[in-house]
């Protein structure tokens, strides 16, 4: 029989489920409260003693230090201890390094262990169509598109069709009274007949009565004017506002859930500062508890601030699920909100990641990063350095400039047109958010 090697792991939390079987390794657990806080010459003295007795010592690979001097004694499993038991199903532990964590070095492996605890979701609270929709994960992203006039119908199909391979699980299309009825029963036949998703309406009650059996879900009603037309929603997903929280409003969702009303509570978002997102995020928290999904639209947010859309959205949308919500809703109304519901739904993964791993939204198999780098870059163009003096280094040559100058791209200007081209998007990006005052 085969003698399982001997693997000592350094951590912070001593109270860890170490897998029996599953893996053909030993392990031992040293827990050194202080971890993050010692240098690299402490963390060896402290295993001075007991190295010897150990095949490899593995460390949290969110580390500082660089332990390459030590022929790969010591190692970096992954950047939280959660999921490291999952890493090495796939990964050998001679495979680990000594200065990078596993996240970093296997992002594939981390998609993968992702996938598997995925299987394990619990039931849905009920179905859309064939759309699961659960309390906490998986998210689902619904995407609104707005309809006061009559829109080309081949253009609004394209739109529809782009926000789908996006990652839209549901379409909305939001009806002003202004529209012709005829257009949009149309349309709603049109969607029902390319696409399986749901269709979602959010109308006036008049337009939502009357279109009711050509749509899954309806929005939006109050906590009044629901109980008025219940008798005609029947088994539709319906959208419910929430804009205030006491005793009575409680009482009134709990009794429409009795009935069997398949609800989705929407705390109303509100633009950030003034009103303020906050109170939105704590109404979401208020309702979480009471088993009913919660529907957030962070497009009020996104559209209502001049700042780009690839971290507000990622930020709104971390923020809503972690209030409780497991459907964001978005559209792409301005210029600026354009590819929202791609920014959307590749942050609900991260997101998802997240929980799933129990770690914060860094070092996944995905990201969001759009502008800036998380690395200088060094490979056939070099760029390194700080805001007053960054080093460019290509083909021999090296340039200085400052992003803090009214113009740096000047100073490069002798090169090749077609470096030139290369240099000025990245160097953009890395003097980013200085180089949104250049001048040039």
């Amino acid at each position: 029989m085969e003698t399982k090697k001997k693997i000592l792991l350094l951590t912070t939390n001593k109270n860890i489920k170490i897998p029996s079987q599953e893996l053909n390794y030993s392990f031992d657990i040293l827990e050194v409260q202080d971890l993050y806080y010692m240098s690299k010459d402490q963390i060896i003295s402290i295993l001075s003693n007991i190295m010897d007795k150990y095949d490899n010592i593995i460390l949290p690979g969110n580390i500082i230090w660089n332990f390459n001097d030590l022929n790969g004694k010591i190692v970096k499993g992954t950047e939280f201890i959660n999921y490291l038991f999952d890493m090495l199903k796939y990964v050998k532990i001679e495979q680990l390094s000594p200065e990078v964590s596993a996240d970093k070095l296997f992002p594939n492996e981390i998609k993968k262990i992702v996938e598997n605890k995925k299987k394990r979701y619990k039931k849905p609270i009920f179905k859309i169509r064939n759309l699961k929709i659960y309390k906490r994960y998986p998210i689902r992203v619904f995407a609104e598109i707005f309809l006061n006039r009559e829109e080309d119908e081949k253009n609004l199909m394209k739109k529809i069709k782009s926000y789908i391979q996006d990652g839209a699980d549901t379409i909305i299309i939001g009806a002003f009274s202004s529209i012709n009825y005829k257009y949009l029963k149309r349309i709603l036949n049109n969607i029902r007949e390319i696409y399986s998703i749901p269709i979602g309406l959010d109308a006036s009650i008049d337009i939502l009565k009357k279109f009711k059996d050509d749509v899954d879900i309806l929005m939006s009603f109050n906590i009044n004017n629901i109980t008025d037309n219940i008798n005609w929603i029947y088994d539709k997903a319906t959208v419910l506002l929430v804009n205030d929280i006491n005793n009575d409003i409680i009482k009134k969702i709990k009794d429409l859930k009795r009935k069997g009303m398949k609800l989705i509570l929407d705390p109303i978002a509100y633009p950030a500062i003034y009103p303020g997102f906050l109170n939105s995020l704590i109404r979401s928290k208020k309702l979480s508890n009471l088993g009913l999904p919660i529907m957030i639209g962070i497009n009020n947010v996104t559209e209502l601030m001049d700042a780009d859309t690839t971290g507000t959205n990622a930020l709104a949308t971390f923020l809503s699920i972690e209030s409780g919500a497991s459907i964001i809703l978005t559209s792409e109304v301005s210029v600026k909100n354009q590819g929202a519901v791609f920014e959307i739904k590749k942050a609900v993964n991260m997101a998802e990641e997240s929980i799933i791993l129990k770690k914060p939204p860094k070092d996944l198999s995905l990201n969001l990063l759009g502008l800036k780098e998380k690395a200088f870059m060094e490979n056939d163009i070099k760029i390194y350095g700080n805001r007053d003096n960054i080093y460019i280094e290509i083909y021999g040559k090296t340039k200085q400039i400052s992003c803090k100058d009214n113009c740096p791209l000047s100073n490069l200007y002798d090169l090749d047109k077609k470096d030139l081209a290369k240099l000025s998007i990245t160097i953009y990006r890395y003097c980013s958010p200085w180089s949104m005052n250049w001048n040039c």
